[in-house]
C-alpha cells in the first residue's frame, strides 16, 4: 500500500506540469507558473524516493524472482534516466529561466522574448518527458513483463 500511494502521490502531481506551464503571454504569468510548479515538484521529490525504497523493500522481502528481470531492471533504469533528465536537463533549464525573467528588461517588457519563450517551451516539454518516463514505470510495474 505504502509502494502504489507514494508511486501516485510522487508521480500524480508531476503529470500536471506539463499543462500547468501551458503557453504564457507574459512574464508575470511565465514566472507564476514556473513558481507553482516548483511548490508542487516536492511530491515528486518525497513520495518518488518513497516509492523507490519501498520497491526495492517489497522486491527483497516478497518472492519475485530473480532481480535480473525486464520490469525490475527496466524499472530502475527508466528511474535513473528520470534522475538524469531531471537533475541535468530540466533543472538547469528552469534556473536559467527564472535567472532571466528574474531581469528588469525581462519583467519591464509586455510580451516575454523569443528567447524566454523558447526556453520555457523547452522547460514544459523537458516535463512532458519526464511524465511519459513515469507512465513507462508505471506500466513496466503493472505487466511486469519476463
Amino acid at each position: 500500500m505504502i509502494h502504489v500511494l507514494s508511486a501516485v502521490l510522487g508521480l500524480g502531481p508531476a503529470y500536471a506540469f506539463p499543462w500547468m506551464l501551458r503557453k504564457a503571454s507574459t512574464v508575470d504569468e511565465m514566472k507564476r507558473n514556473l513558481l507553482q510548479v516548483a511548490y508542487l515538484e516536492a511530491f515528486p521529490k518525497i513520495f518518488g524516493t518513497l516509492a523507490i525504497l519501498s520497491g526495492l523493500a517489497l522486491f527483497f522481502l516478497g518472492s519475485y524472482g530473480p532481480f535480473v528481470q525486464v520490469w525490475i531492471l527496466g524499472s530502475l533504469a527508466v528511474y535513473v534516466a528520470i534522475e538524469i533528465l531531471v537533475i541535468g536537463f530540466l533543472n538547469p533549464a528552469t534556473q536559467k529561466l527564472l535567472k532571466l525573467i528574474g531581469e528588469p528588461a525581462a519583467a519591464a517588457a509586455e510580451q516575454p522574448s523569443a528567447m524566454l519563450s523558447s526556453l520555457y517551451a523547452r522547460v514544459r516539454n523537458l516535463h512532458l518527458w519526464s511524465g511519459v518516463l513515469g507512465l513507462l514505470i508505471f506500466i513496466l510495474m503493472i505487466a511486469k513483463p519476463h
